[in-house]
């Protein structure tokens, strides 16, 4: 994958060091900056600007230029509002000449990656966050008061990260550095439907709908000789293929694992051979997994998320031999109404009649149900946030309070702590509410940050369709009871895409249980890993940067077998390896 990366000083040009560190590209040196850009990321300049930009425009005003020169220029007429014409997955730093001003803008869904380090008369950004690490002066000590963060959600949000010196824009965030100075603000808000919005017409949204999601395919699929599909059967990936096989042959891809409970591949070849694609289907054994381990560590700019991130890896090798551009389903739970929150909207029903309720009345009720339904006292929060809804929970505060070593960093309320500023740009229904807190968090943090390292060790140009700016703000601004359906007293969720699918794939298809790629974690540790448990057990507790408690790592280990264990030995595995990785102090 291609990059870009810089220095900018306050006094005086990058020293030598500075600009050795940066990776190799083409250069731009000027009188206070350097700029590195990589292939496959462009650089144009003019006599008041330099522009860089990583990444690719899937949809922009048809100029014939590349992605740099179209800023450059746009930029002369509409300033930062020339991003707002562009759509894709990229990253993008202007500098300009007179004023000596550094602009960085990271897409408004965060599909790339932007990191920098600020020191007041240096900043240092790119692209990825190692090489900011070889910039002189910059520190690599952990942040460890983010890892509860880290251990809570499995990751944490930007601009946070796990050392204390490099911090990530956001998503849809725009930094301005003029004179020393660092401003952070956001430049795209997403505007969801006003509460009590009234239910569109299906007659008149499901075409739309069907028109805006084939546009977004062929927007990122249309002119490319070699594309693909990650096909897992699931609706989001199963809508995109559907949409790329109007467009011409489709070749899919699948990936299981060897011995795991819940196989994805056979519904995704049910729907390979409805739709006619060209099919290939990879198997991954627990050896390929050790085999893979060390390559995605280096790959990721955090610790990994989830052991399924290496069969995703695994998968994108071998599509890499077939296709040179991959479209995925990242974002559909997020703006369709997928994972739990057909449970919540379930519970949603109950629980506001319940906060209606006279005072003593909902102060019974809160006796009663106690701590199941949190929101039923907090008046002030909105029903996702009093229920800490957002990302999954790895180690909840009792286990985080048993693993840590200094009470300090255990951080009670470091979920609400995180999850407050996801819930208060929006007002919105309860549903909208909490797809853009899973919009804003979990996405570009878990399964946008997997997504990215698969595309950078495969060589893969990855898309996300479900992604499209026009289609993500026109399904922002329905109200939420239109995607998660309340049908014979239960919530259907992801019903538009259910409902378009249907007469193409069917009903048993269309209606079977969310699933994620499975994976035989507990029973490996068992059998072909338990030497690598061992290993990595007996790693963790040597603690060069003593986190955490005497017997706590050999007391997770003793109860693999229990649900949730082996997911958060995997956490703390991850956060060994990457620490070692990247060598922090």
């Amino acid at each position: 994958m291609g990059g870009i990366a810089g220095i900018v000083r306050r006094d005086g040009p990058p020293t030598d060091a500075e600009r050795d560190a940066l990776p190799a590209g083409s250069r731009y040196l000027g009188e206070t900056v350097a700029f590195s850009v990589r292939a496959r990321s462009t650089m144009a300049s003019s006599d008041a600007l330099v522009v860089c930009v990583a990444g690719h425009f899937d949809r922009a005003p048809q100029t014939g230029q590349g992605a740099a020169e179209l800023v450059r220029d746009g930029w002369q007429s509409e300033g930062a509002g020339v991003f707002a014409q562009v759509d894709g997955a990229w990253v993008a730093a202007v500098w300009e000449r007179g004023p000596r001003r550094l602009h960085l803008f990271r897409d408004p869904f965060g599909i790339r990656r932007l990191y920098y380090t600020d020191q007041g008369g240096r900043l240092a950004f790119g692209t990825a966050l190692r090489p900011l690490l070889d910039v002189p002066g910059t520190s690599r000590e952990l942040a460890r008061e983010h890892l509860a963060e880290y251990l809570s959600f499995r990751y944490v949000h930007a601009p946070r990260t796990l050392l204390r010196a490099v911090m990530a824009l956001p998503p849809g965030h725009r930094l301005t550095w003029e004179n020393g100075t660092t401003t952070v603000q956001p430049w795209f808000r997403l505007r969801h439907a006003p509460p009590y919005s009234p239910m569109p017409s299906d007659e008149e949204s499901l075409p739309e709908l069907e028109k805006r999601l084939f546009r977004a395919v062929a927007a990122r699929a249309s002119g490319k000789s070699r594309v693909g599909v990650f096909l897992s059967g699931g609706l989001d990936s199963s809508a995109i293929t559907w949409a790329a096989s109007r467009l011409g042959p489709v070749h899919t891809f699948t990936v299981g694992v060897h011995d795991a409970d819940d196989d994805e591949a056979p519904y995704a070849g049910r729907v390979a051979t409805i739709l006619r694609t060209q099919h290939e289907v990879i198997k991954v054994s627990a050896d390929d997994m050790l085999g893979a381990l060390p390559l995605m560590v280096s790959a990721t700019d955090a610790p990994l998320t989830d052991p399924a991130a290496i069969p995703q890896y695994l998968l994108g090798k071998c599509a890499r031999q077939s296709v040179d551009v991959v479209l995925c389903g990242d974002g559909g739970d997020e703006i369709f109404g997928g994972r739990m929150v057909g449970v919540l909207a379930a519970q949603l029903r109950l629980s506001t009649w319940l906060r209606r309720l006279p005072g003593p009345g909902r102060k019974l009720a809160a006796s009663i149900f106690g701590q199941q339904r949190p929101e039923i006292e907090d008046d002030n929060s909105p029903f996702g946030l009093a229920r800490l809804v957002g990302g999954v929970i790895a180690f909840d505060v009792a286990a985080r309070k048993g693993l840590m070593r200094d009470p300090g960093w255990v951080r009670d309320g470091i979920r609400r702590t995180s999850l407050e500023p996801f819930y208060r740009e929006v007002v919105s229904d309860p549903i909208n509410e909490i797809l853009h807190a899973y919009l804003r968090g979990r996405m570009p943090e878990d399964a946008l940050a997997r997504t990215g390292a698969v595309a950078q060790l495969s060589h893969l140009g990855l898309r996300a369709p479900l992604l499209d700016r026009d289609l993500v703000t026109w399904l922002a601004g329905l109200p939420g009871p239109w995607k998660v359906r309340d049908q014979v007293g239960r919530p259907v969720t992801k019903w538009p895409l259910r409902t378009l699918l249907k007469p193409v794939l069917g009903r048993p298809l269309v209606s079977r249980p969310k699933r994620v790629l499975p994976g035989p974690w507990r029973r490996w540790f068992k059998g072909p890993l338990a030497p690598f448990l061992a290993d990595r057990v007996e790693a963790l507790k040597e603690d060069p940067l003593r986190l955490l408690m005497p017997g706590a790592v050999d007391h997770l280990a003793a109860r693999v077998d229990e649900g949730g264990v082996s997911e958060r030995l995997w956490t703390l595995f991850f956060l060994d390896l990457w620490c070692r990785d990247v060598g922090a102090v």
